[in-house]
């Protein structure tokens, strides 16, 4: 008899247990976390695999109402922190962070700030957008009738950069993700009032991979407004010898004469 009780109650208790593993055994799946409209940016544009380099160099022929207005070589690193510029007449730009050092030949100019940060950032736009002092705003609409874009408004932090009042409209792919267009304005010299009385769109277009990853070979730049986004066409850019290098921080050394700006 004893043994029959025994029996049962360890058969009682299987069966208790049996009924009790599903909810013991429930797994609490969590929803992915979706991607920011920059995040989704940064990935399509390889973030990843272009911050492991170490810098990249590349020809620029950029051109305003059909008068060339630079032509260099850019070497800048992928962190953007080092750059060197040499024209095709042999002047050239160092840059150091905020620090800009010139060609005895340059010292008069007074565009040089403009063409030390403004190219080689357009080029590494892509992968700066979570730079600090950046501010996003995922839910900014533009005006436009017909846009197939993904679109972000960027903003920047008090004391960011040589011109902090700057913004940015930015327009990805939808599918790809990549870079399309951005339009900005450029405050330097100027009220940022007065910036957006004349903004202007940089379009990306013609990506090439190099090393895997994309990059534009084309720039075109365009008017550009809130009501109906790109209009007429004011330039142009040709980016061209795009490759990667290595020992650009152990061989950067600014020579002696050179002016500081």
């Amino acid at each position: 008899m004893k043994k029959i009780i025994i029996t049962l109650f360890a058969s009682l208790l299987l069966v208790v247990s049996c009924k009790k593993a599903p909810e013991t055994t429930k797994q609490i799946v969590e929803k992915p976390v979706e991607k920011t409209f920059s995040q989704k940016i940064e990935i399509a544009h390889k973030k990843e695999a272009f911050l492991s380099k170490e810098a990249i160099q590349f020809d620029a022929a950029i051109e305003f109402g059909g008068n060339e207005i630079f032509n260099a070589t850019i070497t800048i690193s992928t962190t953007s922190d080092l750059s060197k510029i040499t024209y095709k007449n042999g002047d050239e730009i160092y840059v150091n962070k905020e620090n800009i050092f010139v060609s005895p030949s340059l010292e008069d100019n007074k565009g040089v700030r403009f063409h030390a940060y403004t190219w080689g950032y357009f080029f590494l736009f892509p992968y700066k957008l979570s730079d600090q002092g950046t501010k996003w705003n995922y839910s900014f609409k533009t005006k436009e009738t017909k846009n197939d874009f993904d679109v972000a408004k960027l903003t920047f932090g008090a004391n960011i950069g040589d011109a902090p009042d700057d913004w940015y409209i930015v327009y990805s792919d939808k599918k790809t993700h990549l870079l399309e267009h951005a339009a900005y304005i450029v405050t330097a010299g100027k009220t940022k009032e007065a910036a957006e009385k004349d903004p202007h769109a940089i379009k990306y277009e013609d990506y090439k991979m190099i090393d895997g990853i994309p990059f534009a070979t084309n720039w075109g730049y365009y008017g550009w407004s809130l009501e109906k986004g790109l209009s007429d066409k004011i330039g142009n850019a040709k980016i061209t010898n795009i490759h990667f290098v290595e020992g650009f921080r152990k061989d950067f050394s600014v020579p002696k004469n050179y002016i500081k700006k």
